[in-house]
């Protein structure tokens, strides 16, 4: 329903493992053997916008084998050693290759790897980092408050709050309001931005006074601006939120708040949430990308972490999700079906 292309992979899983195993196979000696300090290059000579701001325009993907939480086998170690690293990275390959869209290739299903979505064919680099949350130190996201963990509890009891509604079981479906805005294709959420099963990609230009960027995942797009007008009115909410910019050096500092219910990360409360996002050009090739996260109904204290964005070759493809689709039709029609045979109760065998 949400997917550009729905094909069975079962007769082509043996061609295109033939097809694919040379480049798979050279993407995980390549990158197994890079190091940060063999990827970065000075930042000195970095190209800079008309008005003198770093260039972050160009695409860029978020794709990681990263963790957002650090394992425990870590501890307190914030890096992976050389060889930790190279592993993880080796693993995360490997698992990409075998399991795409949370689906092994060898299942006749959707296979993302066909169309070179896999995240070993979208430009994914080692990270150095045990997860992705940098602070607090232990790498862990804090614990919900009491308001929190009841606004958790509450969401869990509603059937529709199930994205997978397609895999995973009936769910109440009296309208197309009643099923969840990924489904009716109308929002995926952010910020911020994270790594996903694909569509990781984004897209940024820089204008006099704006920022846009451009998400693969439905196609979604930020228009932000970076000329100190004031935010919205309390009372307006947004899917993406109220975004303002500004640059503090060379970084681009975007602060957003007025998130609309219903469409707000890990459904933290629209009303209190803010996010803070850093982006800095820490080499040509890559963005370091920090978020933080502060909502004191939610969470016991803000947390921050760090994704790093890889430049790519776009354009990005088009994510053909639109709402009405049959997806939607399908759905409510399954959903008078099965009242239907629940009132006529059980059928006896025919002779």
């Amino acid at each position: 329903m949400t997917h550009r292309f729905w094909v069975s992979s079962s007769v082509l899983t043996g061609v295109v493992a033939v097809l694919l195993a040379p480049t798979f196979l050279a993407a995980q000696t390549q990158s197994a053997k890079l190091t940060p300090a063999a990827a970065k290059s000075t930042t000195r000579n970095q190209p800079r916008t008309p008005d003198g701001q770093p260039d972050l325009q160009g695409y860029w993907t978020s794709l990681s084998f990263t963790p957002m939480e650090r394992l425990a086998k870590y501890g307190g170690r914030e890096f992976l050693t050389d060889e930790e690293m190279a592993e993880v990275f080796k693993s995360g390959v490997q698992h990409a290759y075998e399991f795409t869209y949370a689906n092994s290739a060898e299942t006749p299903v959707y296979d993302a790897t066909v169309y070179a979505l896999g995240a070993w064919q979208n430009g994914v680099q080692p990270n150095r980092r045990t997860s992705l949350v940098v602070d607090p130190p232990d790498g862990r996201i804090p614990p919900l408050t009491l308001e929190g963990q009841k606004a958790r509890a509450e969401m869990k009891k509603i059937p529709t709050a199930n994205e997978n509604i397609e895999t995973q079981g009936p769910v109440q479906a009296d309208d197309p309001g009643d099923l969840t805005l990924g489904v009716r294709c109308l929002s995926f959420g952010g910020p911020p931005i994270l790594p996903a099963a694909y569509n990781s990609d984004v897209h940024i230009v820089q204008g006099a006074g704006y920022v846009m960027i451009e998400y693969e995942w439905n196609s979604e797009v930020r228009v932000i601006p970076l000329d100190g007008r004031p935010s919205l009115s309390q009372n307006i909410h947004r899917w993406h939120g109220d975004s303002r910019g500004h640059w503090e050096g060379d970084t681009l500092v975007v602060e957003t708040t007025n998130f609309r219910p219903g469409a707000t990360f890990q459904n933290a409360n629209p009303n209190t949430l803010k996010i803070t996002e850093r982006f800095t050009r820490s080499d040509v090739g890559t963005i370091e990308y920090k978020f933080t996260i502060d909502d004191p109904t939610t969470w016991t204290k803000p947390w921050s972490a760090i994704v790093p964005l890889s430049h790519i070759d776009g354009p990005m493809f088009e994510y053909a999700c639109n709402e009405g689709n049959n997806g939607i039709v399908n759905i409510l029609a399954g959903a008078r079906a099965t009242e239907k045979a629940s009132a006529k109760g059980p059928q006896k065998a025919s002779n």
